[in-house]
């Protein structure tokens, strides 16, 4: 991984629909420089896919929580299977701890999260939180590319 490709990285994670001339500009490459190396990249596994971004407060879905789940011992897999069936869950983090499970939920009500709650319940401790804002939020650390 050159400067130029963590740059590429860089100007995909902010706006992924930049065509290659466009990036081509901005990295000092063709067109055709910068599509072999994107390429490349998506061969590689670098780059695994491209997404959109969605506001979930405008498609009515106002509240989000992060949910640390304790899952009762015996109950994981039953767990996981539940977890993966909810529509609410966002994102699912197996993690270190006394809370094998973070989960990132969006929900349309307070209603609607203490039903999610209750679905939980008979297989795990929960502790929820509130996201009330996201100052930050990158794929990538920034630093990244001045790592040996």
């Amino acid at each position: 991984m050159d400067k130029t490709n963590w740059k590429l990285l860089k100007l995909l994670e902010g706006n992924g629909r930049l065509t290659y001339a466009e990036l081509g500009k901005l990295v000092h490459l063709t067109a055709p420089a910068v599509a072999e190396r994107v390429r490349k990249l998506e061969e590689s596994g670098v780059i695994t896919g491209y997404s959109v971004q969605v506001n979930l407060e405008k498609v009515g879905i106002p509240i989000t929580a992060l949910v640390e789940c304790q899952v009762y011992r015996t109950k994981e897999r039953e767990f996981k299977a539940l977890v993966m069936d909810l529509e609410e869950v966002i994102e699912c983090y197996n993690v270190t701890g006394p809370y094998a499970f973070v989960l990132k939920v969006g929900v349309k009500s307070m209603s609607k999260l203490d039903a999610l709650l209750e679905r939980l319940i008979d297989l795990s401790d929960t502790n929820t939180m509130m996201i009330m804002t996201t100052p930050v939020k990158r794929i990538m650390p920034l630093n990244i590319a001045q790592e040996d």
